[in-house]
């Protein structure tokens, strides 16, 4: 028992304690996130103890780099977002049931709003954006759908029945990476953006995504990730594969001249930062598939590539394939006495060795893809010599079946149809199991100051649609041109880029046997031909300020196809 004296103070002590938290609660910030600790002590601020354990000191950050095209790339709008646990408001949407959504974060009158880090949301959960008349909400509605609606209307969900039906919860990770898992915890949808510690994962009226400092997002649109094993579907959507090029060494580039800047700066291949930042970018922009240049087991290319690309945490993200230099064939013996037939199979058996059960490496039904560079000139099977039996040979003794794609159509009538070409077919059978074209360029018939696509779609196309026609060919697309032996160039632009793309995406698809619809984009990286879509750093120096711009056409590209197919094919005019 207490004395009068004594009860009083206690009161007052317990009062002052309650108007204490409830003026902290009052006077929390609205963008302030608070995420549960991981040592059992209540809550914490988000930053005070997660690491960012990305070496990026090699990467210059980019977030000042104005974008053309901030509907591809991450816009720098940054709403005051005001987190509330409340039912949804009436001027909101009740998620297609009879029962109220419970909107667990509410933006009024802005087009964006900022989901937190860290914190588990449930079935019945949506973080809630109204813009006058308009509305929208992300997240799980009582009808078992996840993603992004707008007044009533979804703008994207995920599709497979098989996730939802299991689906618990979704959380946005410190790491940067969306979750949506079950019951148990076991993940059945990632956003594929993990690494991106300072990501902000954002919610408009048209989509989804995560900013980061780098001014872009390495998951621009929440769509399921890519299947990481084959791509055995002939009727799936369109790949996009991208020339990486291994082979530079930071700070001197002076090997070869070149006329653009880098946006990175003279960065080293070997540099597993620079490897992420380009595995992000290649996401980003859709480019499914590294195809990577291989100069041997000693080169600089491989040495690099071990080095840079191959110790990646991203490169589980994406696949990559060896493209075979064969100019490393010349002066290693001849094709008619089984020497040269040797010395490839020596470099075969290292790939093979070295890349072949990696888990990212590219497979075409289940068989590992290489790809060999102007076989019409280092690997020409002519006058009664098998290229049949050479390619057989070679799966024989590697023990892999291994899914052959050749650099041969060009010019001159005998590269130009496969009717003649002895590296099509043999006695009626078809020599490699597909065909591609690294580069069409031949100086001698550029038009001076025209631009990369008029001269693709001029000389290249009437050469792909003789080979399409006839045989599984996989094209080329190149966005500009201008190499260091002084040749013609060929300026490109964005408007231009589409054009090439839509045009070379229309040829026909003949013979595939299960081969997926594939371009190659040359070149990611091909710094010293000047085909490259790696952002420049936008100076006035430079011959093409592209910036971004080949990127964000790729992008817009690809956005189009898987949406709606290629539906300008056949017409006549096309007024986009």
């Amino acid at each position: 028992m207490c004395t009068v004296l004594t009860c009083t103070i206690l009161v007052c002590l317990i009062l002052i304690i309650v108007f204490s938290v409830n003026k902290n609660n009052d006077e929390e910030s609205p963008t302030t996130k608070l995420v549960s600790s991981t040592d059992g002590g209540g809550l914490r601020p988000p930053d005070s103890s997660v690491e960012n354990t990305n070496d990026n000191s090699k990467v210059p950050m980019v977030s000042n780099i104005p974008l053309s095209s901030p509907t591809t790339f991450a816009p720098t709008i940054s709403p005051t977002i005001s987190p509330t646990t409340s039912a949804m408001p009436s001027s909101f949407p009740t998620g297609l049931a009879d029962r109220p959504l419970n909107c667990v974060q509410s933006v009024v009158d802005s087009d964006t709003l900022l989901i937190p880090h860290s914190r588990d949301y449930y079935r019945g959960d949506v973080h809630c954006l109204r813009l006058g008349q308009e509305y929208a909400y992300f997240g799980f509605t009582w009808m078992g759908q996840f993603g992004l609606f707008v007044n009533d209307t979804s703008v994207w969900t995920i599709s497979s029945a098989a996730i939802m039906e299991d689906a618990h919860r979704y959380v946005f990770q410190n790491d940067g990476n969306l979750i949506l898992d079950d019951m148990d915890g076991n993940p059945l949808w990632k956003s594929r953006s993990e690494n991106s510690f300072d990501g902000q994962l954002r919610v408009s009226f048209e989509r989804v995504w995560i900013e980061t400092t780098m001014g872009f997002s390495p998951w621009s649109e929440p769509t399921p990730p890519p299947l990481v094993n084959d791509y055995p579907d002939p009727n799936g959507a369109l790949q996009y594969f991208a020339y990486y090029y291994p082979w530079y060494r930071r700070g001197d580039w002076s090997r070869h001249g070149y006329q653009d800047e880098p946006l990175l700066g003279k960065y080293g291949t070997d540099e597993v930062a620079v490897a992420e930042q380009h595995i992000e970018w290649a996401l980003q922009t859709g480019i499914s598939t590294w195809v990577v240049s291989w100069w041997g087991n000693s080169s600089l290319s491989m040495r690099h590539f071990s080095a840079g690309m191959m110790q990646a945490p991203s490169l589980s993200k994406i696949k990559f394939c060896i493209l075979y230099e064969t100019t490393i064939l010349d002066d290693r013996g001849s094709w008619y006495n089984g020497t040269k037939e040797e010395s490839l199979f020596e470099d075969l058996k290292v790939i093979r060795d070295e890349f072949f059960d990696h888990p990212s490496y590219l497979k075409i039904n289940d068989r590992p893809v290489l790809i060999f560079y102007i076989t019409r000139s280092r690997m020409s099977f002519l006058e009664g010599f098998d290229g049949v039996s050479v390619l057989a040979n070679m799966r024989e003794r590697l023990g892999t079946d291994i899914y052959f794609i050749a650099d041969e159509p060009f010019f001159n009538t005998y590269f130009e149809t496969p009717e003649e070409n002895g590296n099509a077919f043999v006695n009626g059978t078809q020599v490699f199991d597909a065909y591609t074209t690294y580069n069409m360029f031949r100086n001698s018939v550029v038009v001076e100051g025209e631009t990369a696509t008029e001269y693709q779609l001029r000389e290249g196309m009437p050469i792909w649609q003789s080979w399409a026609e006839q045989l599984p060919l996989f094209p080329n697309v190149m966005p500009q041109y201008y190499d260091f032996r002084g040749h013609e160039p060929l300026l490109g632009s964005s408007e231009d880029f589409m054009l090439q793309l839509r045009e070379v995406a229309c040829l026909p698809r003949t013979n595939f046997s299960g081969a997926p619809h594939i371009m190659f984009i040359t070149s990611f990286n091909e710094w010293w031909e000047g085909t490259q879509i790696e952002p420049e750093d936008g100076s006035l120096d430079n011959w093409n300020n592209y910036g971004f711009q080949f990127m964000e056409t790729l992008a817009a590209f690809k956005k189009e196809v898987d949406a709606t197919g290629t539906p300008w094919c056949g017409e006549e005019e096309d007024d986009r």
